[in-house]
C-alpha cells in the first residue's frame, strides 16, 4: 500500500512538473493585435507588434500617460546565447547593423518552454527613448497594463488572486478569493469582491483579444479602464 501511494504521488508530481503553459500577448495598436512582446514599466508601456516573418516590418508603440506614439520599425533575427536573447530593432528604412543600438532583451531560460515558468521573461527594451526594465511575474496567469495601473492575476489550485500597481510604481491593492468564468463572447472574466466593491477584469484570447478593468458598487460602474497591452498564460 505504501509503495502504491508513493508511486501515485510520484506520478502526480511528474504530471504537474511536465505541465506546459501557452502564453499569448496582445496590444491595442490601432486595434487589438498580437504582439511579439511588450514591456510594462512604471512610467511607460511599450510593445512591438508581431511580424509576419523575422526581419519584417513591425510597429513600436509607446504609451506615456495614456497617450500612444507609434513608429515603423524592423525586427531582426533573435541572437541567443548564455541564457539571453537579443532581438535587434532597426528604424524603418535603415540598414540593420551588426551591432544594433536598439533591441529587445529576453530570457532563454525563464520562458514557457520550461514548465517552471508560466510567462516568458522580457528583461528590457532599449529604444531611442531610453533603456526600460520590464516587469516580470513568472507565475502570473494575466499581466495587464492600463494607462493608470498594472494588473496581475494568479490562478492556482482553484484560487484566484489580484494585485495592482499604480503607474508611478507604487503598490495598489491585493485581493484573494476571486472567481474565474468565461463570458458568452469568449472572454476570460475574473471577479473579486472587497468591502462592497467589485473588481472585474476581462481579457480575450486569440479569437477576440482586448479587455478592460472595471470597479463596480451596487451594480453601478464607478470606473472602467481599457487595457493597453496584456499577456495571458493558460495550460496547454
Amino acid at each position: 500500500m505504501k509503495r502504491t501511494l508513493l508511486l501515485a504521488l510520484a506520478l502526480a508530481g511528474s504530471a504537474q512538473a511536465q505541465a506546459q503553459w501557452q502564453e499569448s500577448s496582445y496590444a491595442n495598436v490601432g486595434g487589438w493585435q498580437p504582439v511579439q512582446s511588450w514591456c510594462d514599466t512604471p512610467g511607460r508601456v511599450l510593445a512591438v507588434t508581431a511580424p509576419a516573418n523575422s526581419g519584417d516590418a513591425v510597429k513600436l508603440a509607446q504609451w506615456v500617460g495614456g497617450k500612444i506614439n507609434v513608429q515603423n520599425w524592423q525586427l531582426g533575427h533573435p541572437d541567443p546565447g548564455a541564457g539571453q536573447i537579443y532581438t535587434p530593432l532597426t528604424p524603418a528604412g535603415q540598414t540593420p547593423s551588426q551591432t544594433p543600438r536598439y533591441f529587445i532583451h529576453s530570457s532563454n531560460v525563464e520562458n514557457t518552454t520550461d514548465p517552471a515558468y508560466r510567462m516568458t521573461h522580457i528583461n528590457e527594451y532599449v529604444v531611442p527613448a531610453g533603456r526600460f526594465q520590464c516587469r516580470y511575474v513568472p507565475q502570473a496567469t494575466v499581466l495587464a497594463a492600463t494607462a493608470r495601473h498594472t494588473v496581475i492575476v494568479w490562478e492556482s489550485g482553484g484560487k484566484v488572486t489580484y494585485a495592482s500597481r499604480n503607474r508611478d510604481g507604487t503598490p495598489g491593492i491585493q485581493l484573494a478569493g476571486g472567481t474565474h468564468t468565461r463570458t458568452n463572447g469568449g472572454h476570460e472574466r475574473y471577479v473579486w469582491d472587497n468591502a462592497g466593491y467589485q473588481y472585474v477584469l476581462e481579457v480575450g484570447q486569440s479569437a477576440g483579444p482586448g479587455g478592460s478593468l472595471s470597479v463596480l458598487k451596487g451594480g453601478k460602474t464607478l470606473s472602467r479602464e481599457e487595457l493597453l497591452a496584456y499577456s495571458i498564460s493558460v495550460q496547454k
